[in-house]
């Protein structure tokens, strides 16, 4: 038995990044397997993209029925390692497979036949791979209502396979509609948030297990024209989940049996910011910064004001935090952001949401969905939380380029990757410094095609990388990928430092470890599960009693001198 779990694997998210947040054991086994990648909504990962140097192309899946979609993800790995591509828009659900010389559409099933009256286009990857999707369609006139969809292979072992149908939840059933956003919390049940009803002055969150069954609602009051639906929301590994509205951030526990408030912060998100047929949100999805209980937990987002702000909201509220004057008390800092101007009244200036790694978040200028002048607004920006000073400080900025979407960081390239238009009205590819903010990757993509017959290369929100660092990132009615044809390294982009591993001894053990540090050296040391959870994180001594620790497999970090050493231990 000993043996055995020596050699078991850990869950594939952990294995991906070991400096990720808590990883949500019920995700698929993938790379990308959610929005903004993780429950944190941090688009981040240390897969490294492409480096300077590296001889790339530029390969695309055109003719895509059912309009644009912002978000693509990659499949849990079947047999043989495949994987698959599954993009929802408008009207569809496809399944695309990359097979090297050509992207290809395996399947693709019509979920919405309404596109003009709802317009949905989320998806969620377990790692039981079901997939769930859903129709936003909501008429009382004709009582239709929205419905969730949950989906699988027909083959499992199969990426050709045809995608099949397992169920539908049906939310007017339970005078539940207009709903919007859908996550995965880290019981492996799917969290939604609905549109305020303003005739009946509330909006509904609710828990729906893996099979369908509604286990708990809560109906929360809204005021006249306060506007809920807008942005989507990130989950932390205790469940509590930060719904942002035009007028307030509210964090929502689960217990597992009951929903409720467990504080709420007041804040103006619009301001005096543009309003209009899309600026109609608080400014940007949260994301979550900071985990474990000795460090800063806070919630980051761009509020919609004409000059926008990034604004922090605590987590774990500090006992000795006084405030602002005339703020909620929640409120960690603001920050104005230098490079964000209303280009018109119908999007917000900040539009995308914030990219964080570890303490830092960049974010860019928007300038709007699906096409967009040549001669844009320009700006990418890049912030750090000092937690000692508790405020935020701009790490740098750069006012020469347009990337209009979700940024995507990876460490292991210490690049900021994504798309924009420049003057001679072709699209680029970029890779931004992290340090620095300097240009350091540049790739022409192309002009702006048609809608469907030509690659789009709008880079929309998402900007997924896979184990190999390629590139995916959908357009209007496309795909593109950037593809990594030979690797050259780079002499002024950081590449990511390959790990080190250590064996704490004795291994197995019962109630102590050694650790490969010297006397009265300065270092921290983390344990997670098997499932990545957080289980223990402080400086500590040489010999690390581990006695508390129920019997099984673990995954230690080392952290001294700013290098990074993992390892498994058994407990028995």
């Amino acid at each position: 038995m000993i043996l055995l779990l020596l050699s078991s694997e850990l869950p594939a998210q952990t294995s991906f990044c070991p400096d990720d947040p808590p990883n949500n054991p019920f995700l698929a086994d993938s790379p990308w397997p959610i929005y903004h990648r993780n429950n944190y909504a941090q688009a981040s990962t240390c897969i490294t993209g492409p480096l300077p140097g590296d001889s790339l192309q530029i390969k695309t899946k055109t003719e895509i029925q059912g309009g644009t979609s912002p978000w693509v993800y990659l499949s849990d790995a079947y047999p043989g390692g495949q994987r698959a591509l599954l993009y929802s828009n408008a009207t569809h659900v496809f399944k695309l497979i990359d097979e090297g010389d050509r992207i290809v559409a395996a399947d693709s099933l019509r979920i919405d036949f309404d596109p003009i009256a709802s317009f949905g286009w989320n998806f969620l990857l377990t790692k039981d791979r079901n997939w769930y999707t859903y129709d936003p369609k909501y008429d009382p006139e004709t009582g239709q209502s929205t419905k969730l969809i949950k989906l699988t292979d027909a083959d499992p072992n199969d990426p050709y396979s045809e995608i099949i149908e397992l169920d539908r939840f049906d939310f007017g059933s339970y005078d539940i509609n207009r709903v919007q956003h859908f996550s995965l919390n880290y019981r492996g049940q799917i969290v939604f948030n609905s549109e305020n009803d303003e005739s009946k002055g509330y909006a509904t969150l609710g828990i729906i297990s893996p099979d369908l069954d509604l286990l708990d609602t809560f109906r929360y009051s809204t005021e006249p024209g306060e506007i809920v639906h807008h942005n989507a929301f990130p989950i932390d590994e205790n469940n509590s989940l930060y719904v942002v509205t035009t007028s307030r951030l509210i964090c929502f526990t689960w217990d597992g049996n009951e929903l409720a408030i467990a504080w709420e912060a007041a804040y103006d998100f619009v301001g005096d910011g543009p309003t209009g047929s899309f600026a109609e949100g608080s400014g940007t999805t949260p994301s979550l910064m900071g985990w474990g209980a000795d460090n800063d937990q806070l919630v980051v987002l761009a509020d919609g004001h004409a000059q926008n702000n990034l604004v922090a909201f605590w987590r774990n509220l500090p006992a000795d935090w006084a405030g602002f004057p005339g703020e909620d008390i929640r409120l960690a800092g603001k920050i104005q952001i230098p490079n964000a101007s209303s280009f018109s009244s119908t999007f917000q200036s900040i539009e995308n949401s914030p990219t964080v790694n570890g303490y830092s978040v960049a974010i860019a200028q928007f300038n709007g969905f699906l096409g967009y002048d040549c001669e844009n607004v320009k700006g990418v920006q890049k912030f750090t939380w000092d937690q000692q000073l508790n405020r935020f400080q701009l790490d740098w900025t750069n006012d020469q380029l347009n990337m209009n979407g979700v940024l995507t960081y990876s460490s292991g390239a210490n690049l900021l990757y994504g798309s924009g238009k420049e003057e001679d009205c072709n699209y680029y590819y970029y890779g931004l410094n992290w340090d620095t903010g300097e240009l350091e990757l540049r790739y022409q993509l192309g002009p702006e095609g048609t809608f469907l017959d030509d690659p789009f290369y709008d880079g929309g929100n998402a900007n997924i990388i896979d184990e190999e660092g390629n590139i995916y990132f959908p357009g209007g009615g496309s795909i593109i990928k950037v593809e990594i044809v030979e690797r050259a390294i780079s002499s002024t982009t950081k590449p990511r430092e390959p790990i080190t591993y250590f064996s704490p001894t004795p291994n197995p053990a019962q109630a102590y470890l050694n650790l490969p540090v010297e006397k009265g050296e300065a270092y921290t040391v983390q344990i997670h599960n098997v499932k990545g959870e957080l289980l223990y994180q402080e400086a500590s001594q040489q010999l690390l009693n581990i006695e508390w620790l129920p019997a099984g497999l673990y995954l230690i970090t080392l952290t001294k001198s700013g290098e990074q050493q993992i390892g498994k231990f058994v407990k028995w």
